[in-house]
């Protein structure tokens, strides 16, 4: 048994007590890496954690941007507090889906308690704290009718923002699914 399988077991197991109402399957693709995919119940998209022989660290994916943990104990313990928060609905990730053909391939994970009711400005200073889009970068998506969108791990809690006659709106996801890219 290689490492990489031994320690994504060994968190498959710790996951378990986090999350117990979603399905978790364990693949080893290769020979010297291992996937754990926790489904989201809520029929949202699923986290994906990969492991292997070489890195010594998690990969954790909930959309596009790869978050890393080592897989010492410190690491393992923020990785487990940062699905217990996502799954908990403290934190959530945040992304763009662009209407203007520009392609953004990253989200970023924030605190629920920093999200801003509609306001522009607020969006914008978070938008650039947490590098995910320059203000001019944030005004033309916006002006071009592009959505800075919220995820939740319960998806019939996703908003987005939006400009509508020029001012920005919070707009629940009509159909309640994670919109597509």
């Amino acid at each position: 048994m290689i490492n990489a399988e031994i320690e994504a077991r060994e968190l498959q197991n710790k996951l378990s007590h986090i999350c117990p109402d979603a399905k978790i399957d364990f693949k080893i693709p290769t020979a010297n890496e291992a996937v754990i995919t926790i489904h989201n119940p809520n029929g949202g998209l699923p986290i994906n954690i990969f492991s292997n022989d070489f890195d010594h660290e998690f990969k954790v994916i909930y959309f596009k941007t790869p978050r890393f943990f080592p897989s010492n104990q410190d690491g393992i313990d923020a990785l487990l507090k940062a699905i217990s928060d996502y799954i908990t609905g403290k934190i959530v990730y945040m992304d763009i889906i662009s209407t203007s053909n520009n392609s953004y391939p990253r989200d970023r994970l924030v605190p629920v308690s920093e999200l801003p009711e509609a306001d522009l400005d607020k969006l914008a200073r978070l938008c650039i704290n947490k590098n995910l889009l320059s203000e001019s970068e944030l005004r033309f998506e916006l002006q071009a009718g592009s959505s800075i969108c919220i995820n939740f791990w319960d998806q019939n809690k996703n908003f987005c923002y939006k400009m509508q006659n020029g001012k920005l709106i919070k707009e629940e996801f009509s159909n309640k699914k994670l919109p597509i890219i």
